[in-house]
């Protein structure tokens, strides 16, 4: 029962955490040695949808989790192969808050920050599209615990 509040705490830190990276990270001073553009938007967001798929695919098949099960707040974000569809759920939300977090930062952080914007907002669109994919796809290997 203590492990189950640990993660609650730890899963909500982490998404806290993020959104306060995300704001920092658009600071003029950290986005002064970047270079994201539209190229790696789409890179971003081909890529990802893929990665979730796999990391699903190859948890089952390597290391014989069947079956999968919905994701909580409070189980371990970081067992990508023994609990993949709870640490996609975790990353997902991390990357929403990067999102969130980059996104309420001043308006006139320029082109860099724009992009940067768009990278995590490309990312974080990816990781919702894979989990859509692995929820259709492996919906009979998932169930409630």
């Amino acid at each position: 029962m203590r492990m189950k509040y640990f993660w609650l705490v730890l899963n909500t830190a982490l998404v806290v955490l993020a959104f306060r990276g995300g704001y920092v990270s658009m600071n003029p001073d950290r986005l002064r040695h970047t270079n994201p553009d539209a190229t790696l938007c789409l890179i971003a967001v081909l890529i990802t949808p893929p990665f979730t798929v796999g990391c699903v695919a190859y948890s089952i098949r390597r290391w014989k989790t069947d079956p999968l099960f919905r994701p909580s707040w409070s189980r371990n974000p970081f067992n990508w192969w023994g609990d993949p569809l709870q640490a996609l759920f975790v990353y997902t939300w991390v990357m929403v808050a990067v999102t969130l977090g980059s996104g309420v930062q001043h308006p006139s952080f320029g082109s860099v920050g724009f992009w940067t914007l768009g990278v995590y907002s490309s990312v974080a669109i990816g990781l919702v599209a894979g989990q859509i994919l692995v929820y259709r796809i492996y919906r009979q290997h998932i169930a409630s615990r």
